[in-house]
């Protein structure tokens, strides 16, 4: 995606130089703040995004709204689990301890961290991002925020993430792992989830195809696909459907 980096109005030259050096990171143009407000940055370099350095970390503007990481669901489900409770993409998985994951569709990792909790130390987390944006975005939220459960924290530090187009990274990768998943953006949102919709702007959307399925399992015994339709998990050659009674997401799985 194209987009420019700047810094917040306040704090100015303390971040000035974090935010040239995400720039050339990123190997985009880094513009000082007091050329205008978020907006006519926008308008004035014609970009869809803006990359902003703040002193609580980066955050992302675009026509969507404002985007920054925060662990959403995932604390909530790793307390649930922690307490014995059950979490539908863990039973969906067949997480257990020491497994190697690979998630396809990254977002804002909030699966990916219940993954790493689960698989702890022994285990391995991978997620792939199609957009440099949200993955640079993620990364440096997933290595600097700190929970008050000192677990969850280390799950999240634990993630590797990968600024990678799924499709392509499938087609070469040479690494086993226990399980791949798949959660690609429903074609309709979810109006609650009203936090997820400046991600929508900036996401990939490329629907999984069964082609993208078939490489997965090249490399994992199991591919597990979240999606709100039973018909697309089918198409998609699911063999088994998960996921609770009155929920309306659904975890299909294919195996070998």
């Amino acid at each position: 995606m194209n987009f420019i980096v700047t810094t917040t109005n306040n704090h100015q030259e303390e971040l000035a130089p974090i935010a040239h050096c995400w720039a050339m990171a990123l190997q985009k143009p880094c513009v000082a703040r007091k050329e205008g407000n978020i907006n006519s940055l926008m308008r004035k370099y014609r970009v869809p995004a803006v990359l902003v350095a703040t002193i609580t970390g980066p955050k992302v503007y675009s026509a969507g709204g404002k985007f920054f990481y925060h662990p959403s669901m995932a604390q909530l489900r790793l307390e649930n689990i922690k307490n014995g409770g059950t979490d539908h993409l863990v039973e969906a998985m067949n997480l257990q301890e020491g497994m190697r994951v690979l998630d396809c569709t990254l977002g804002l990792a909030s699966d990916a961290a219940v993954a790493s909790f689960v698989v702890g130390n022994r285990g391995k987390v991978v997620g792939l991002e199609y957009s440099d944006l949200i993955a640079f975005t993620v990364a440096r939220g997933l290595g600097e925020y700190v929970a008050k459960d000192a677990d969850f924290t280390d799950a999240l530090k634990r993630i590797n993430v990968i600024c990678a187009d799924a499709q392509n990274y499938l087609a070469t990768c040479q690494e086993k792992f226990d399980v791949v998943y798949f959660d690609p953006m429903f074609e309709t949102p979810v109006q609650e989830s009203s936090n997820m919709q400046p991600l929508r702007e900036l996401a990939c959307d490329k629907p999984i195809t069964k082609e993208m399925v078939d490489a997965a399992l090249k490399i994992a015994p199991r591919v597990v696909i979240k999606e709100r339709y039973i018909k697309y998990l089918r198409l998609l050659g699911c063999q088994e459907i998960c996921g609770g009674k009155y929920s309306t997401v659904k975890y299909g799985v294919r195996t070998r």
